[in-house]
């Protein structure tokens, strides 16, 4: 969980900043780079490379993979930084995490199995889990393997994104994890509307285990991995560590700290393959030449070519289609996708029209360089196609389009309030406190104040994480520590200050010393 062409945002926030994002993405388009003209038979890879190292270091990003690919080709790879404390130097070979690009590998895996005539796209769910269930029985009969594909089940984000944090190793980890749903209830009716759902990826992950009978991680090893040649990419954290992983971090007010996390095996489909750049260089191929790799298809190019349409609108600009968001880049077709975990972000952009592609993989994570990776992926791309690259800069709009100034606001206004009571209790303390208090003094001096305590308490911690869609703060702390802080830092501030400044102002108030009689002159 998640400002360019591959951001989903929370419906209800996306609801509220409706007008400013299409101020901002008007913004966006006046200045980004155009590829529509034919590009450089010979792409300047060291003004990548240096371009890519400075931002590396602008963003304090410990470790970076990239990997370019110009038709069906590998055009160039390479590490950049440091893999974790260890001091082992970053390769284009060394596994990463990538999060949410692994939907892509799901819906792969669930057309290969659609054009082997084991599935059918617009069939329900129960055709092939007959046990599947949410708490609406109407409903759960019509979820399909389509609108699961294209996030239009009704699945909320929140709930997709209650076990990001879990552990749970067993076989049965991904059918555990589908039949906690049976309580669930739907955000929307199914087929109706987009939104973003881990939920929609783990139940097609199962149904690829039952239709073919064997795992999930079996099956992509067999049927995806080996034929593209992706020899460093793993469904196992074990076994991605034993390969020379790169470690993961959290940014916290710029400093990367290193930060290991639980894997869950039962959220491997929506979100937790290893891969390395190179690997998935191996995977843009197929991506962008019709399914086939080498002498190898994957995929038909009938299939190949559904997986990149749009499906499901977002924004006029944007939509979602099996596993990709679909949009333009300077009037260019763009399919792309990134990938957020607490410690790692990943980002992939292909440019089919173009045979031009990109995966970025860093080993860190934070607010401020959440859309690092995008940024850096368009302007390598810009810089392959002759142009001047810009660096990356955190934009006006990631603070309105993103979760981020739901935070921020709030707690601006939580400080400014504890820094104007602050100031006038002791102006009030230097003044003198009265020693008679007049009517009405005890509503304006303690309730009043209390009220405005509680309900900015009751922002910070209930209403930040309702317009969050209803991710957990332990989620928020997890992914966005410098977030976290400020907004549980505010709310403490508050709180301790509110207890004090009511107690202070309810103590007895001092009368002034009785004047003393001065001894009059004798006559």
């Amino acid at each position: 969980m998640r400002a360019s062409i591959v951001r989903s945002l929370p419906a209800r926030l996306r609801f509220a900043l409706t007008a400013l994002v299409a101020l901002c993405l008007a913004v966006m388009a006046a200045i980004t780079p155009t590829y529509a003209q034919p590009l450089p038979a010979e792409p300047d890879f060291a003004a990548v490379d240096a371009y890519v190292e400075a931002q590396r270091q602008a963003l304090h990003i410990p470790g970076l993979a990239l990997a370019i690919v110009r038709g069906d080709q590998v055009a160039y790879m390479h590490g950049y930084g440091q893999a974790g404390s260890d001091g082992r130097a970053v390769t284009a070979q060394m596994p990463f995490m990538i999060g949410s690009v692994t939907k892509s590998f799901t819906a792969l895996a669930i057309m290969q199995l659609v054009e082997a005539g084991q599935l059918e796209l617009d069939a329900p769910v129960q055709t092939y889990l007959p046990w599947f269930r949410v708490a609406d029985p109407q409903a759960s009969a019509q979820i399909t393997v389509r609108q699961l594909l294209n996030q239009t089940s009704g699945f909320s984000r929140s709930l997709g994104a209650q076990d990001v944090l879990a552990s749970d190793l067993r076989d049965v980890a991904i059918e555990a994890a589908v039949r906690r749903l049976a309580d669930a209830t739907l955000a929307h009716a199914p087929g109706t509307v987009y939104e973003y759902s881990n939920v929609n990826f783990n139940i097609l992950g199962l149904i690829v285990q039952t239709v073919t009978g064997q795992s999930y991680e079996r099956y992509l090893q067999e049927q995806i991995f080996d034929p593209l040649e992706m020899r460093q990419s793993f469904t196992s954290l074990d076994a991605a560590a034993a390969a020379g992983m790169a470690g993961g971090h959290l940014i916290w007010f710029g400093m990367p700290i290193p930060k290991d996390l639980p894997f869950n095996r039962g959220g491997l489909p929506s979100g937790a393959l290893i891969c390395s750049a190179e690997d998935m260089a191996h995977y843009l191929i197929a991506q962008l030449n019709d399914g086939r790799y080498g002498s190898v298809s994957v995929v038909s190019p009938q299939g190949s070519a559904a997986m990149h349409q749009a499906a499901a609108p977002i924004t006029p600009e944007i939509s979602y289609g099996m596993g990709w968001y679909i949009g333009q880049l300077d009037g260019v077709p763009a399919v792309a996708h990134s990938g957020d975990e607490a410690n790692f972000i990943s980002y992939v952009l292909m440019l089919p029209t173009e045979k031009l592609g990109v995966v970025v993989l860093t080993n860190a994570q934070g607010f401020t360089i959440r859309n690092g990776p995008s940024q850096i992926a368009q302007e390598v791309l810009a810089v392959v196609a002759g142009k001047q690259p810009m660096p990356y800069t955190f934009r006006v709009q990631e603070l309105l389009t993103q979760e981020v100034g739901s935070v921020l606001v709030p707690v601006a206004l939580a400080l400014a309030w504890i820094g104007g009571t602050l100031f006038h209790f002791f102006r009030r303390q230097r003044q003198g406190l009265p020693a008679r208090r007049s009517a009405g003094w005890y509503g304006r001096a303690v309730v009043l104040p209390l009220i405005v305590d509680l309900g900015l308490l009751g922002v910070l911690l209930l209403g930040i994480p309702w317009v969050w869609g209803g991710v957990p703060l332990s989620m928020m702390a997890a992914f966005f520590a410098e977030l976290h802080t400020l907004l549980m830092g505010s709310a403490v501030a508050l709180g301790v200050w509110g207890l004090a400044r009511t107690l202070l102002t309810l103590r007895p108030a001092r009368s002034p010393a009785p004047a003393v009689a001065q001894p009059q002159a004798a006559p």
